[in-house]
């Protein structure tokens, strides 16, 4: 049985966290990246603690950092300058493209669920979503939900006129 990770509430979880934060998080030496795959490969890396990343971990971030890459030049192949569609694309070619970007949609998705960097691992269940919405919603439009708790620990938005 695997030893369970220590609390991070906990003084050893602390120092634990403190120790990871020094790591450099790298892409493994055995995998390869190209330059275009780095700014994915920061986007993934960001998501997560250092403290929670394995070397497995590291190297499914891996693919999922060349599979965003590969999608996004696949995607821009069609598109010229300014965000137009380039004039001389053969059809075969869309088609093509086209299949080969939804399939790397689903490696990407599939990927970011072995990794727990889906919305639910993330966020917890939908209706617990969806009441942290409405909150921050009310809050955004000026409305202070906990305005009316009488403790008046929170500081109130004021109009300047």
């Amino acid at each position: 049985m695997a030893a369970r990770r220590p609390r991070v509430d906990s003084a050893a979880g602390a120092v634990a966290v403190m120790a990871a934060a020094a790591r450099d998080l790298s892409p493994p030496a055995h995998i390869q990246l190209r330059p275009g795959d780095m700014p994915f490969w920061d986007a993934v890396i960001a998501e997560r603690a250092k403290s929670e990343w394995t070397d497995a971990d590291m190297a499914v971030a891996a693919g999922l950092a060349r599979a965003m890459a590969d999608s996004e030049m696949i995607s821009g192949m069609s598109v010229g300058q300014r965000g137009t569609v380039k004039g001389k694309i053969k059809p075969k070619f869309v088609i093509a493209s086209i299949g080969a970007v939804d399939k790397l949609a689903r490696r990407i998705v599939t990927l970011r669920r072995a990794l727990g960097l889906d919305n639910r691992a993330k966020n917890g269940e939908q209706r617990d979503v969806e009441r942290r919405r409405e909150i921050a919603k009310e809050t955004e439009s000026g409305h202070n939900p906990l305005a009316d708790d009488g403790d008046d620990l929170l500081a109130r938005p004021s109009t300047l006129q």
